[in-house]
């Protein structure tokens, strides 16, 4: 495993860290005694980011790392969310960043992982009025003064105008971290916003790597009715472009000597300034195969060109279409 400098956080991060949110039932019941074996395998890899948040499982992503890890816990690096009400009674969690609220919230996963500070707080999905407001970032300075959290930042979703949400957060000091979607077939906004970030030494984790199955190639076109995550929101004329697409970029892909789901990561690793790639594994053997992709290399500056030009010229037709 290879590490690298998270921004200005002073944090030693491993290439590909894990997320939780792959043992939280999204993708497949794992039980708990198979959730630990994964989480200390993943440590014995070398990784050791841990990205979770309070409402994966409803506080089960959190307190599962205890549990896997016990006093151990303090020895690993720490990213949480917070910004879903998950106290509230139903199961549609709304949204809350309110001081009250996110100081409440931040104080439970203390609890539940067995960790003051989190070592990396983030703000859940908080749409552009949020992030334009100052209350957010004096309830972050608040977090760090109050020895809740080491360092704090935002994670951003898929469904907004991340571009827009990403430069606004930036411009605040307060951000250390931020987080996004990035990968070969959804290139923008991230190159952008990774660029930005690196400008202002913020450090950049990303997140769906695979595009939910499809450059791991552990889903195909038939498969594409099963995504339960992210993927979901896309209709089918975005899957099947993402699909042509990815048709076109394995002819160089293929030319490393590496699998799928390694090169899908070694692409973000040589094409952006990031720090950690976060990955979703249900298993040992899959969990193995993304850890071992950093050790393979980063790909030629000629091979990153192409998949981004492929990735511009499809881009441009979908524009047009």
């Amino acid at each position: 495993m290879k590490y690298r400098r998270l921004g200005g956080t002073g944090l030693e991060v491993s290439e590909v860290s894990y997320g939780v949110y792959s043992l939280t039932g999204m993708y497949g019941e794992i039980g708990v005694s198979d959730a630990i074996k994964i989480l200390r395998l993943a440590w014995d890899l070398g990784i050791n980011l841990f990205d979770t948040a309070d409402v994966y499982g409803k506080g089960y992503g959190e307190e599962i790392l205890r549990r896997a890890f016990g006093d151990g816990v303090k020895e690993i690096v720490v990213a949480t969310k917070v910004g879903y009400d998950i106290y509230a009674p139903g199961k549609r969690f709304q949204r809350r960043y309110d001081p009250e609220y996110i100081e409440y919230a931040v104080r439970k996963s203390v609890e539940r992982i067995g960790k003051r500070p989190i070592d990396i707080l983030q703000i859940h999905n908080p749409p552009l009025e949020v992030l334009k407001s100052p209350q957010l970032y004096r309830t972050l300075r608040n977090m760090v003064e109050r020895g809740l959290a080491e360092h704090v930042g935002i994670a951003l979703g898929p469904e907004r105008d991340v571009l827009r949400e990403a430069l606004e957060a930036i411009e605040h000091s307060e951000v250390e971290v931020i987080q996004f979607v990035y990968n070969a077939l959804e290139q923008r906004p991230g190159r952008e916003i990774a660029r930005a970030a690196g400008e202002k030494g913020i450090g950049v984790l990303v997140r769906v790597p695979h595009a939910s199955g499809i450059l791991s190639e552990r889903i195909d076109r038939e498969g594409t009715e099963k995504l339960k995550d992210h993927r979901s929101l896309r209709d089918k004329a975005w899957l099947e472009w993402a699909f042509n697409l990815y048709d076109a970029m394995k002819p160089i892909f293929r030319g490393y000597g590496a699998t799928p789901g390694q090169n899908a990561i070694r692409f973000i690793l040589s094409s952006i300034p990031v720090s950690s790639v976060v990955v979703i594994a249900t298993s040992e053997e899959e969990l193995r195969e993304y850890a071992e992709a950093p050790d393979k290399g980063l790909l030629d500056p000629e091979a990153v060109s192409r998949i981004i030009e492929l990735y511009e010229e499809a881009e441009k037709r979908w524009v047009e279409r």
